[in-house]
């Protein structure tokens, strides 16, 4: 199984294009729809050949910072996962990364009382 991967990243300063790469399914089927809507600035540049292969959207953003601001929206609508936003390069883009489910699990100590046993003591007689 391939590790999802998302990012959104400029094409050229010069420009004001940013593109947003991902192969994680629920954001693409988001980004897919999205994309198909006619009034939507986000268009689909590149599919991949399998499911696995990330999909490549485009759309024009005026600054880094409103570009940065549109992930974020996208990502909490999208789903209460947790994530954080690490910066690519020097002003050029963003990596999103989720923690693990290991550290998103809830950790029960062995004596917690959902999990203690009550071991009766026998007398000796």
């Amino acid at each position: 199984m391939r590790k999802h991967e998302t990012s959104l990243f400029a094409e050229d300063r010069s420009c004001g294009m940013w593109r947003l790469q991902t192969n994680e399914p629920a954001l693409v089927a988001k980004m897919n729809g999205r994309a198909k809507q006619p009034a939507s600035p986000w268009t689909i540049t590149c599919r991949g050949l399998t499911v696995e292969d990330p999909m490549i959207y485009r759309r024009p953003f005026s600054s880094s910072t409103k570009a940065r601001i549109s992930l974020e929206r996208i990502l909490m609508r999208m789903d209460a996962e947790p994530y954080e936003l690490v910066k690519v390069g020097i002003g050029i883009g963003w990596a999103v990364k989720r923690p693990s489910v290991r550290q998103n699990k809830l950790n029960r100590c062995h004596t917690s009382p959902n999990t203690k046993r009550f071991e009766v003591e026998k007398e000796v007689a």
